[in-house]
This record gives C-alpha cells, structure tokens and sequence, in this order.
C-alpha cells in the first residue's frame, strides 16, 4: 500500500466508527415510527455510543430535506444482523434485497435485467405532462405524440401486421428472382429509408492506432446475427440442435403472422439455411481479435474487388446521404474473412430467393417494435427456448425507451428545464472536476510497464475535457426534427418516420458536427466527442445525486459511476501497458481466490470491469478526501462508512445503473483490499474483509 493510500485511510480511521455489534442491540417499536423516524433514533443513539476524540470530530448530521429521504432509504436497507466484517454487501443492503426476495432475486445479481429507474418515471412525467398546448410542429409535441401512439396499445393491436405485410409488398415481397442490381437497389433502400442492414453493420469511429486524432472513418462490421457466432462452436455443439429448432419454430410462427404460407416450412428452412451460412462465415470478438482482423483499413475500391456481390459505393451512399463516398475514401473493416464469404453466398445462383426473403426477415426485425404484442410474445418464446432470462416492463417503460431512442436531445433538454436546478448542475459539474483530477493523480501513482507508457497515458488524459451533456437550443431542436411527421395514433407510421434519424447521427459523426450531437439522459456511461468525455444528465437525479446530500454519499455513488466511466473509454489506451504481475488479469486471479476464501462462491465479471472498478472506487475515495473536511453525515454514520455504504446501496437499488454484473463479490472485494473495512469499521486482522494478503492494483508499494 503507497504511502498517499495510509495517509487517506489513516484520515478515514479518525471519523466516528463502531464496531457491528451497536446495530444489533438496538431494537425500536415497529408500530408506529416511520422511516425517518427511525434514521433519526439510529442517528442518535450512534451519536451518543460512539467513541470520538472529540465533539469536532463527530459527523454533523444533515438536516436538509433531501438527506432526510436519504437517511430513511439508507437504514432502511440495513441489515442489523448481518456481520459486516463478513458480507459488508448483506450488511448494507440485506433489507432491501429480503424485500425483494419474493420476486425470485438473489442478491442483487441479474443486474442486467430492465428495471424501472428514477430517469424513466422522470421522463415519463415529462412526455405525460404534455397537454398538446404547444405549437403542433414543435419537437418537444413531437416527441409527446410519439410517446402516446406508442401508448395506444387497442391501435396497434387493430392493426395488427397489416402495416409491415405492405411494407413487405412495396419491396418486392418475400421471394424474387432478378438481376443483382434490383438486390443492390432493394439493399440501399432497406438502409437509407428503414436504418435496416442486413448483410453488415455499418458504423462511425475513429482510427485506434491513432489516439491523439479527432478523425472519424466509416466502420464495416458483421451483422447482428439470428444465429449467435458461438454456436458454430464445438462447446455448443450439444445444444445446437435444440437450439436451432427453437429458431425455426420462431421463423414458422413470424411468417405465420405475416400471413405468409408456412405449409411444409419451405420459407422457414430457406431462411434458417441462409441464416446459418452467414453465421458460419463469421467469428467471434475473441477470434478476431487473436486473428488482428479488426480496424483493417482498406479503399472503397479494394473492398468493391473483394467482395463484389455488394454495390459498396451505392449503399454508403445511400446510408450517408448527401454525403457522396468515394472509391479512394479509406474505410475500416472488422471481418474481412466474412465480408468475403458473404458476397460469396449472396452471388450463388440458388440464393437468388432466399436474398430476398432474408432482407425482408431483417426489415421485420427492425419494425418489430412497432407492431403488436404477438410478435413480442413470438420473440420472449425464442429467448425462453435458447435459455435466455427475460423480465416483462410495463407498456409505458418500452415507450419512454423508444422515445428516448428518437428523440433523445428533446427529452435531455426538457430534464434539464424542469428537473436540474442550476445548484445541481453546479455540483455535478463540482464532482466530475474532482473526479477527474483525483483519476490523473491516481494513474500517474501505477505501476506502468515503462516510463513511455505512462507517458502516453497522462498526456492523453490530459488532453481531455471533462463535461455534462449539454443539448440544441429550441429552434435546433425544431430544425432537427422539421422532417419528421408525428400523428396520433399512428405508431408504426411514426416509428417509420424516425428511422432516418439514425443515418442523420452517422453523417453528424462522419463530418464532425459534433455540437448537434447529444448523448441519451437514459445513458448510465460517458461517451468520448473529441477531446470531451461527456457524462449523461441522468447520473445526476435523486435519488443518486442531489446537492444537499453529503459528500461521502455523492462521492461513493456518482463519483465511483464517474470515475468508472472515463477508465472504461481510457482502458484502450491502458490495456497491455502493465508488467505481467500488475495487469487486470492479475488482479482478477487475485480477487477470485481471495473471494473463495471469503464464500463458497465464484466471483464474477470480466477482468476489465473488476480493474476498472477498484480503480474507480479509489479515485472516488481519494477525491473525497480532500473535500471530507466539514462534511455531513447521514443516520450516525461516519463519514467512511457512509461513502462504503452508499456505494453498496447504489448496487443493490433498483433504481441504480447497472454498474457491475456481481454487486455481492464487488462490494466485499473492493472492501476486503481498502482499509474502509480493515481500519474504519475496525475489522479484526485475518477476518474475512480484512485479509492478511491484499490484492493489489498495481500500486508502486503494493
């Protein structure tokens, strides 16, 4: 542990702490207390059992409004029970998760799952409060009426497949034979008109190799396939077959309700043949990356020679429109084995019908959203037969998501407007400040594999401007969306009609326009504009965030959310820049005994996300620190056990951006290696959170 660490949790261990055993003596009346109530009881009685070197020592509790939900959420998911010198994760959240248990949750685990958040219920009053006073041709009335068309469940479900069978037939229907320039043609439609790609994804980024340069390039990647990469492998083998069947009963059921004759699956099994030649002639991440295929850069020309069955110019063309792509024009491509095979497959006489209908299949995929609760329940059937675990959300929460996909500027204006005062904008602006200059100190103290990486890192770091999202004024807004046409009760009509929005954002990113582009206020995750790391408004609501919070809770919750964020766009850079014995890897085979001596259990996560995150969590800690002084306290806590548990709470709510896929082995790890759980909450030596042997994160003194 570098000397700058003890010093911080030397300054943690002077704060007011117990050990576990107070919470378990203290018992109250149930009937009769509210929550509050009982925080305030919790907080005095602390008050007066804790030692303290001094009545300047003690935490002052906050008294502001905001802190007193906060205090009232906080113990209210405490488990007095727990030890928390062996599950700190039980201890802070084991009343929250009881709670829940009867929902089939375990633990805080399938993190992944949609659940409704405090952004969602924000923006749905948001798109709910609008009485159609404004003008009609407006983008925030836009993004309204689209949201109640989607609402309009008794339209849509009278409408039925009608709207995509005529859209189907206006292409061409299921099955045509014709010349490769009616195929090309039908191709470039599907992506200019219907944001549609069925052979290939296309995409903008920038060159990696070259991290300093704001320049973007046109991306060519693989699909996203029906048929998972993975099962072309032989560890799947077994499965593969019931698998497969439970495909084809998914594309007999779709067609079915397409009207489409299914006699004999004749449709169906020519779909699933040309799906699974797709499938084979691709690979997975991993492969690629061992096979050095990805950001391949090539000529529009040369990838028109190699894999010809593609009029490439045409359809980036098409999907770039009206930018105009040239044959010299450099382009980076992520597969070019695939790309090969697949003009291949596509040139073979006997698929001239199946090109066709698979093209048709993918316009189905993208305008599924749209269409009624068969087609939902037809693909929940699929995911249930492949093994998948899906949670159904109510109508309202799809809508807001599909919303925030069209019209995510408007609604990020309109949560600005009414919901984040100017003191909490100037707060958050405060924190991310904080994080990031603790983040380059933090990085500058690892132990890098030599000085020139190290080097390379901090000047890239330092190159970047940390921001909030920031949105167009109103009359941008309303230019962006002069094109698009909202009707009530016309969803699919509608959802048709912001399709082209998509393209719109490709050109925006190809030729840098990148102040009319605006990240999503339902994004839990930063996203790089040049030199801005920009964070997402929605990081920066209650119950998360809020000005008068104290420091260790916004600190231990936003602030970790942050810190993780810009370590996950930096990672690229980082990646392979530490000795063998320091790399995430490392860290992970670390972690993963050390919990084992903790439970029966396996931890879980990539090694990336537990790097990033412990990472993250000390940067946090860090920051805190040279703003602790003075700071509130909320529920008796001290002010190292209240950043702990405001962390583990912020993984165990339902409210709380999915920051970690194992929530129970990141909270224990993170405080089995801090000195939070060894010193402040005065964890006797060799106990399970305060292990003789630390795993170390590539600190210098570890």
């Amino acid at each position: 542990m570098s000397f700058k660490e003890k010093m911080i949790d030397s300054s943690l261990d002077s704060q007011c702490c117990c050990s576990g055993s107070w919470l378990r003596r203290f018992t109250v009346p149930a009937m009769g207390l509210t929550l509050i109530a009982i925080a305030v009881g919790l907080g005095i009685y602390l008050h007066s059992n804790c030692p303290s070197q001094s009545q300047s020592d003690a935490a002052h509790p906050c008294l502001a409004l905001a802190c007193q939900s906060a205090s009232a959420r906080l113990s209210a998911s405490l488990d007095p029970s727990a030890d928390r010198c062996l599950d700190y994760f039980q201890y802070a959240c084991g009343a929250h998760l009881q709670s829940r248990a009867t929902g089939g949750q375990k633990r805080g685990r399938n993190r992944h799952i949609q659940t409704e958040t405090a952004v969602q219920r924000v923006l749905r009053s948001i798109l709910e409060s609008s009485n159609g006073s404004g003008p009609l041709d407006s983008a925030q009335e836009k993004a309204s009426r689209f949201y109640r068309s989607c609402l309009d469940t008794e339209r849509i479900s009278v409408l039925g497949a009608q709207p995509v069978v005529q859209l189907i037939d206006k292409l061409g229907g299921w099955t045509v034979s014709g010349r490769r320039s009616d195929f090309n043609q039908t191709l470039q439609t599907l992506m200019r008109d219907y944001s549609t790609f069925p052979f290939f994804s296309v995409y903008v980024g920038r060159d990696p190799r070259r991290p300093n340069s704001t320049r973007t390039f046109i991306q060519i990647d693989q699909p996203a396939l029906q048929i998972p990469v993975e099962w072309n492998s032989k560890e799947f083998s077994t499965k593969k077959a019931e698998s497969v069947r439970g495909l084809l009963s998914h594309l007999e059921s779709l067609l079915s309700l397409l009207g489409v004759d299914v006699a004999g699956g004749a449709t169906a099994w020519m779909l699933l043949s040309f799906l699974s030649q797709l499938s084979q002639g691709a690979r997975t991440l991993p492969e690629r990356q061992r096979e050095n295929l990805l950001y391949q850069p090539t000529s529009l020309a040369e990838l028109q020679a190699t894999a010809p069955a593609i009029d490439w110019q045409g359809c980036l063309n098409a999907t770039f429109h009206p930018i105009k792509i040239n044959q010299s024009d450099v382009i980076f491509v992520h597969d070019m084995p695939y790309l090969i095979r697949m003009s291949q497959i596509i040139n073979l006489p006997l698929h001239s019908g199946a090109v066709q209908s698979y093209m048709m299949f993918s316009l189905l995929l993208t305008m599924a959203p749209a269409l009624d609760s068969r087609f939902t329940q037809a693909r929940n059937r699929l995911a249930q037969a492949q093994g998948e675990r899906l949670e159904s959300s109510p109508r309202w929460q799809q809508c807001v998501l599909q919303t925030d996909r069209h019209f995510g500027s408007v609604l990020g204006a309109q949560l600005i407007e009414r919901e984040l005062s100017e003191p909490t904008l100037t707060e958050a602006d405060k924190l991310i400040a904080d994080i990031f200059s603790s983040l380059q100190t933090r990085l500058a103290d690892l132990r890098w594999r030599d000085e020139e990486a190290m080097k390379r890192l901090l000047e890239k770091i330092h190159s970047l401007s940390p921001r909030l999202a920031r949105y167009p004024s109103i009359n941008d807004r309303d230019k962006l969306y002069s094109q698009v046409s909202v009707t009530e009760g016309e969803y699919f009509k509608n959802y048709l009609q912001t399709l082209s929005l998509s393209n719109q954002r490709k050109v925006r990113l190809l030729t840098q326009d990148t102040d009319s582009l605006s990240i999503s206020p339902l994004s839990v995750s930063p996203s790089l504009s040049g030199d801005d790391i920009i964070f997402p408004l929605g990081m920066f609501l209650q119950p998360l965030f809020h000005p008068d919070y104290p420091r260790a809770v916004k600190f231990g919750t936003t602030g970790t959310v942050v810190a993780r964020g810009a370590m996950h766009l930096l990672y690229n850079h980082i990646e392979g820049a530490f000795p063998s014995g320091s790399s995430p890897v490392s860290l992970a085979q670390c972690l993963l005994l050390q919990f084992h001596n903790l439970t029966a259990g396996g931890g879980r996560g990539s090694s990336e996300e537990q790097w990033v995150l412990h990472i993250a969590f000390q940067t946090a800690i860090q920051a805190y620190m040279s703003k602790a002084a003075g700071d509130f306290s909320l529920s008796g806590l001290s002010h190292s056990q209240l950043f702990l548990t405001s962390f583990a709470q912020m993984l165990c709510g339902s409210d709380s951006p999915p920051v970690t896929s194992d929530p129970v082995f990141m909270v224990n790890t993170l405080c089995a290696n801090s000195a939070l759980c060894s010193r402040a909450l005065g964890c006797p030596p060799d106990s399970p959170l305060n292990p003789q042997h630390k795993c170390c994160v590539a600190q210098t003194n570890c």
